[in-house]
């Protein structure tokens, strides 16, 4: 296949300038490119024809920043965007490989909320459907929405949690929850092993949008064997995530 580089090198000076706002100048631009002054500049000047940069001549040095026509584009693709679509068949192929039951959910009112389920054709029935609220502190989902949410959030909600014991596997204690949510974070996914179900284990892991914010959460359920690989699965569910997380804008560092 073959590209048009003049129009790669425009969507690298975009990418460049998107992350800068403070902006660069053309000798700045080429340098970290790698690329003639000359082919910057006629592409700058494109650019700025189309409103996709702006130049700043404020502190008597020109420098080039993102334009708005730029965060035009850019916003009419996240808005339209349905976070369900993009992860629909990522969940679908996980839940037919594990032979399991996929899930996604969202913090709401400090309740794990699901607004997306697939049961494959070999998976154990689970009582969750769409619209289902659960407790944070005994499942997989509510860890990783917690783990990830700001410090107020995590604060305000913990201050409502009851620590009900659902199970005889369940987190009751405040200050193991604390400790299990720091694992959480190091792991970059969670565990439910019969926390909220006797005969179920489960794997989250959050999903993040462009801006690096965890926006939801997805899981794997399954009936749970006494020799189930629970880190290998966590570690898969982890690589779903950030499948899904990519195609809506998130670049990790």
């Amino acid at each position: 296949m073959k590209l048009n580089r003049t129009l790669l090198r425009a969507i690298d000076i975009l990418e460049l300038l998107s992350k800068n706002k403070d902006g660069y100048t053309l000798a700045q631009i080429a340098n970290i490119l790698d690329s003639p002054k000359s082919s910057i500049f006629d592409i700058l000047k494109t650019l700025l024809y189309k409103n996709m940069i702006l130049e700043d001549t404020q502190t008597g040095i020109t420098k080039y920043k993102i334009g708005l026509q730029s965060f035009l584009i850019g916003s009419s693709f996240i808005n339209d965007m349905d976070i369900v679509s993009v992860a629909k068949n990522d969940l679908i192929d996980l839940a037919n490989k594990m032979h399991a039951t996929t899930f996604m959910a969202v913090l709401d009112d400090f309740k794990v909320t699901y607004i997306y389920k697939y049961e494959s054709v070999h998976s154990v029935i689970t009582t969750a459907n769409i619209g289902t609220r659960n407790p944070l502190h005994s499942t997989g989902l509510g860890k990783v929405l917690l783990a990830f949410s700001s410090e107020e959030v995590l604060k305000d909600a913990l201050k409502t949690m009851t620590y009900e014991p659902i199970t005889p596997y369940t987190i009751t204690s405040p200050e193991k929850y604390f400790d299990e949510l720091k694992r959480v974070r190091v792991n970059g996914y969670a565990i439910d092993d019969r926390e909220n179900s006797l005969y179920q284990y489960c794997a989250a892991a959050p999903l993040r949008n462009h801006d690096g914010e965890v926006i939801a959460a997805i899981s794997c359920v399954g009936l749970y064997e006494e020799f189930t690989d629970l880190s290998g699965l966590g570690n898969i569910v982890k690589e779903t995530a950030r499948t899904i997380s990519k195609r809506l804008g998130y670049k990790e560092e």
